[in-house]
C-alpha cells in the first residue's frame, strides 16, 4: 500500500482514552487504508465515533464528524454530530451546508444495512473533496460459512451479527462491492479480502490464494474521487 507505516496503535496514545466497546471499536485494520494525513473525516454510522476520534487523537485528522441514527455520547474528539436516517437526502444536505468537503469518509459495516446503498454512495461522493477517498468494509456473502450450510443443509439462518446479520438488506461479493464503490467519479484503487485465523492463512498460502474469496469475511475497499 502507498501509505507510510508504522501506524499508531491505541497503546501509543496513552494521553487519549479511546474506548473500545460494541459500536465503539477502533477499526485499526481498516484504518491502515487511510492516508497518513486524513484532514477532514466523516464517520458514517460511526456510533460513538471511536475510529474517527482515534484518527484525530493521533493527529492524522484535524476534524471529525459522525453521522448515526442516534449520534449521542460521542468521543470528545468529535467536532460535529448528525443524527438521522442516512437515506434521507435532507440529512446529507444539512451536512453539506454545515461542513467543508471531506478528505476521508469512513463507511464501516454500514452500506449493507441500507435499502439503496448505491444512491447513498452517490450522495457521499458529493461530500468528498477531489482526491479524497471513501473507505468501506463490506461483508462477503460468498464466504464458505454461508455457502456450505446453504448448499448441503438448505440453511440460511439469520443471526444477530456477522455476515448473516438479520439487519442486512443488501448482499455483496467482491465484484459487486467494487461496483458499488466505483460509481460516478469514484475509482477503486484498493480492495482487500480480510479473514482471520492461522489455519485459514496457511490454507490460503498452500492453495496459492485460489480459495481466498471463500475465506474472506469482509472486503476492505478504498475508492478515490477523481476530478
Amino acid at each position: 500500500m502507498p501509505y507510510d507505516p508504522p501506524y499508531p496503535t491505541a497503546a501509543t496514545t496513552s494521553k487519549h482514552s479511546i474506548k473500545e466497546s460494541y459500536h465503539g471499536l477502533v477499526r485499526h485494520e481498516v484504518l491502515k487504508l487511510a492516508p497518513r494525513c486524513c484532514g477532514n473525516v466523516l464517520d458514517v454510522g460511526g456510533g460513538i465515533g471511536a475510529s474517527s476520534a482515534y484518527l484525530k487523537a493521533t493527529r492524522r485528522a484535524h476534524a471529525a464528524t459522525v453521522i448515526d441514527l442516534v449520534a449521542s455520547g460521542c468521543m470528545p474528539e468529535i467536532d460535529h454530530t448528525f443524527s438521522g436516517n442516512l437515506e434521507d437526502a435532507t440529512l446529507l444536505d444539512e451536512i453539506a451546508q454545515t461542513c467543508e468537503l471531506f478528505d476521508v469518509i469512513l463507511c464501516l459495516d454500514v452500506l449493507e444495512h441500507l435499502t439503496d446503498p448505491w444512491a447513498v454512495v452517490d450522495r457521499l461522493s458529493a461530500l468528498l473533496a477531489p482526491g479524497g477517498c471513501i473507505i468501506a468494509s463490506i461483508p462477503n456473502v460468498r464466504n464458505y460459512r454461508l455457502i456450505f450450510p446453504l448448499i448441503f443443509q438448505g440453511r440460511f439462518d439469520l443471526v444477530e451479527s456477522g455476515i448473516l446479520d438479520r439487519t442486512h438488506l443488501r448482499w455483496f461479493v467482491k465484484d459487486t462491492a467494487k461496483a458499488l464503490m466505483s460509481r460516478g467519479d469514484l475509482r477503486v484503487e484498493y480492495c482487500h479480502g480480510f479473514f482471520e485465523g492461522r489455519k485459514k492463512k496457511l490454507f490460503n498460502s498452500l492453495t496459492l490464494g485460489a480459495f481466498r474469496n471463500f475465506l474472506t469475511i469482509q472486503y476492505y475497499i478504498r475508492a478515490v474521487k477523481h476530478a
